[in-house]
């Protein structure tokens, strides 16, 4: 029992309804000193007079104790991974759509790039990711849904291809429509052949 707010909400309800802590107590069956002591919290009332006072203040038990329940919806979001190359991109802009979670100076082909592991919670950041891409470039990207920050354990994040023709979303499970989305990276010339058999 929170006293203090008791004490508050007992001593604002005598006010509002223009009673003197005697008139009150009379009302209780109770001492003009057992109110006052209520109302400075230093003590508060036997369990058995809590409905008579809510009663008589118009109130609810949870409004005598200044109890409101707060409610609030869980929060779900999709959290994403990307991996990408800064020479994939035609727009940086991207960069502030997420937090970098790893940048690392790769040489690849025998020329230098920079790679960056970037995490976004924004719901449409595959399509940031997609308008920011040059032509016939492809980043693999892979989400998490998370409720209130914690991973939802559905035991298959979601994936995604985003090339700036195209997105797929696919998940493991589902073979057909993976071969599909590979033959048709293939006759982009995203993919050599080779790579998906």
């Amino acid at each position: 029992m929170d006293s203090p707010k008791i004490s508050e909400m007992i001593k604002a309800k005598r006010r509002e309804r223009e009673l003197t802590q005697e008139e009150l107590a009379g009302m209780l069956g109770v001492t003009k000193a057992a109110v006052s002591k209520w109302e400075t919290a230093e003590s508060y009332p036997d369990i058995t007079l809590l409905p008579q006072i809510a009663q008589l203040f118009h109130i609810t038990m949870d409004e005598l104790f200044g109890y409101s329940l707060e409610f609030k919806p869980l929060k779900i979001v999709n959290q994403y991974h990307a991996g990408f190359s800064l020479a994939d991109l035609n727009d940086l802009s991207v960069l502030d759509h997420g937090t970098i979670k790893e940048c690392v100076l790769k040489k690849a082909d025998g020329e230098w790039e920079v790679r960056v592991q970037m995490i976004s919670n924004e719901d449409d950041f595959p399509y940031t990711m997609q308008k920011c891409l040059k032509p016939k470039r492809l980043i693999d990207m892979y989400s998490y849904r998370l409720a209130d920050g914690k991973i939802i354990d559905d035991h298959s994040p979601n994936k995604h291809y985003i090339c700036r023709e195209k997105m797929w979303e696919y998940h493991t499970s589902n073979k057909k429509y993976m071969f599909d989305m590979f033959k048709e990276q293939v006759a982009m010339g995203l993919l050599n052949e080779d790579d998906i058999y």
